[in-house]
């Protein structure tokens, strides 16, 4: 049975409900109190607040309202789930999975946020930034959510963004080189085109010194120059030497500053520019200017040569032609032979100055065929004037190094000796006492140009090398021992200072090249002949009188030079034709047009008239396919070749020789 309670003890719970009824009601006054506190600090807030509890919206404010642009009415029985089209769709599995690593465990008190994209009633996507905390509301758990407007902000990121990849965009495809460097003068940063240019990534110029990449020589100057300079100045600008990663020689044209930064750091920033293709043009262009030059005065002293040689060929018509009629007439046992073929052989040592002065004039004639320079050695060593070149200079050596798989070569053989022959005889004065003249062949393969040459024909050479062990070319020399004329020796005593003219000028027609290479150890000469995979011709012999003999055909000799036209005719008498002579163009066509001639020996070069080959193209106008030879004491200009073109046969070069005017006539006249 249960005790009543006394009295006392009724009395006593009354005043306990009473204090209960009062601590509750001044609970509820301060919850009441903190909720208007609340809602009244919310309403004013600029920021979104939302309150969800039991999976619903339970409170909202303006700003909540004004940010989504739904009312409260709108939204007071919506589901957390109802929220999501709030969310931009792209964002939404991100929001979500935040919301559940944030029910799974996130303690209460601490606060998460992040931004993502919102979507208003009227559909404008605008970013916010979400910050979430867990709290006790009306006594139950709920998830207090605050939204700050964050778009101008986020655009104002992205503008910054855009901006940034725009620079660094245009930062790495400026074609000049941009860069900044400390004030020890190492980078800190570089763009694309350094990379490019230098052949580095980007990366390998941090933190180095730009000395690192210059030449040796421009090095000091980067120290007590460049970096002092700008220190003191506060700028520098110039053209300075780098090196590629390559090896490649790099010329850049720059302009760097020094910069004063707000937080009281400084740096320097520059600019430069590749300027090594101007760099080496201006070399290229003094280098061409200079050989513009040269070709002139070489083109001059050409000019003159080639005259004077035209002159004396004919004056050594009757030195060379006469004895050989002479010597054709006169027993074995005649007193006269000897001085006779004395004067004959001065004379075509005569001729072959002028051939000298022919070659200097350039486009000579020359009877190209494939020989082999081993075999054109050959014939000098055993030659009478290198004979006499030895016993001249007793006390130089002379040594050969043949390569015997030297490819074949197409020349001119009488050019090829007379440059062979040059060269050793330079080489040989060129020392005093003892010493060596090496001559060495080999095959070469050559696929970039050599000093002094702009540019190279890519392919396989037969090299010559003569070399010796003398003084060298005195200082300033190099340059114009090419010249004709130009010479160190004794005019009258030793050579006619043509020697290497005609090496330089035999090698151009060659299409070779020619590299010197000179010091107080001697010199060296490398000349490089074009190739060829052609076989040697068996070697001509000696072709009989008989052979070459006429049968009285008629002979019209054309020639201004009177001289000239009795050396012919007398020649051509001699070998058996009919010769008859006319002393212009204009009397030839005039002959023709009244007589036959079985053919034409026609001078080319005829200053008081029409020339050779216009005197041609009249004759062959009144008699078709006239047979004719052309001759000249010049060389085989393009006048030739024209005439030729005509119909004109074979082209002898003056003086006059039997043998040879025998042979042109004979093949011409027996030419189909």
């Amino acid at each position: 049975m249960t005790k009543k309670p006394t009295y006392e003890e009724l009395e006593q719970r009354i005043k306990e409900l009473k204090n209960e009824t009062f601590e509750r009601r001044r609970a509820e006054e301060a919850l009441r109190e903190s909720e208007e506190k609340f809602k009244l600090i919310s309403e004013q807030s600029l920021m979104a607040i939302v309150i969800i509890q039991d999976d619903r919206i339970k409170y909202a404010n303006q700003a909540y309202f004004a940010m989504t642009g739904y009312t409260w009415e709108e939204t007071r029985h919506w589901t957390v789930g109802d929220t999501a089209q709030l969310i931009y769709p792209d964002d939404r599995h991100f929001v979500m999975e935040q919301g559940r690593k944030k029910a799974a465990g996130i303690r209460d008190g601490v606060v998460t946020h992040y931004p993502y994209r919102g979507v208003t009633k009227s559909g404008e996507v605008r970013w916010v930034d979400q910050h979430s905390k867990t709290i006790t509301y009306r006594g139950k758990p709920a998830d207090l959510m605050t939204f700050i407007d964050i778009h101008e902000q986020k655009r104002t990121e992205q503008r910054l963004l855009k901006s940034e990849r725009g620079f660094r965009d245009l930062f790495d495809s400026i074609t000049d080189l941009i860069y900044t460097q400390d004030l020890d003068g190492r980078f800190i940063t570089a763009n694309h085109a350094m990379s490019a240019l230098f052949g580095y990534e980007k990366d390998a110029f941090i933190g180095r010194p730009a000395s690192d990449f210059m030449k040796p020589e421009m090095r000091p100057f980067f120290e007590s120059g460049y970096l002092e300079h700008i220190k003191t100045k506060g700028s520098h600008e110039g053209i300075t030497a780098y090196f590629a990663k390559n090896g490649d020689e790099i010329y850049i044209d720059y302009r760097s500053s020094l910069i004063d930064s707000d937080d009281g750091t400084s740096y320097i920033t520059g600019t430069g520019r590749d300027v090594t293709e101007q760099v080496l043009s201006q070399r290229e262009i003094k280098r061409l200017r200079n050989q513009v030059h040269q070709s002139q005065k070489m083109e001059a002293i050409g000019l003159m040569a080639g005259g004077v040689a035209h002159d004396l060929n004919n004056i050594l018509s009757g030195i060379v032609s006469y004895p050989e009629l002479l010597l054709m007439d006169l027993p074995e046992n005649s007193p006269l032979r000897k001085p006779i073929k004395t004067i004959l052989e001065s004379g075509m040592r005569a001729a072959d100055v002028v051939a000298d002065l022919l070659t200097v004039a350039r486009g000579v004639a020359m009877g190209n065929e494939v020989s082999n320079l081993n075999s054109q050695i050959e014939g000098y060593l055993n030659s009478a004037e290198h004979q006499q070149l030895g016993a001249t200079h007793p006390s130089v050596t002379f040594k050969t190094e043949i390569d015997p798989d030297l490819l074949n070569i197409s020349c001119s053989p009488i050019h090829i000796k007379k440059t062979l022959m040059n060269l050793v005889a330079n080489a040989s004065e060129a020392i005093e006492g003892n010493g060596i003249v090496a001559i060495s062949t080999t095959n070469q393969y050559l696929d970039e140009p050599l000093k002094g040459y702009g540019d190279v024909r890519i392919g396989e050479y037969a090299l010559l090398t003569v070399s010796d062990n003398g003084s060298g070319i005195a200082p300033g020399d190099p340059e114009r021992i090419f010249e004709p004329f130009y010479t160190k020796k004794v005019m009258g005593r030793s050579g006619t200072g043509l020697g290497l003219a005609v090496v330089w000028n035999t090698v151009q027609d060659h299409k070779g090249y020619i590299n010197v290479k000179s010091s107080e150890k001697g010199t060296v000469f490398e000349l490089y002949f074009p190739v060829t995979r052609q076989a040697v011709a068996a070697e001509k012999e000696a072709v009989p009188l008989k052979d070459y003999l006429g049968h009285g055909e008629k002979i019209l000799v054309v020639d201004d030079e009177e001289r000239q036209r009795e050396i012919a005719c007398g020649m051509l008498t001699r070998l058996g034709y009919k010769a008859e002579a006319v002393s212009s163009g204009e009397e030839a066509i005039a002959y023709l047009k009244e007589h036959a001639a079985d053919l034409i020996v026609l001078d080319m070069v005829m200053p008081k008239g029409i020339n050779g080959r216009e005197t041609y193209e009249e004759i062959i106008k009144i008699c078709p396919g006239q047979k004719a030879i052309t001759a000249s004491g010049f060389s085989e200009t393009e006048e030739v070749k024209m005439a030729q073109r005509s119909g004109a046969g074979k082209y002898i070069k003056k003086p006059y020789i039997l043998e040879k005017i025998g042979l042109a006539v004979k093949e011409e006249l027996e030419f189909a």
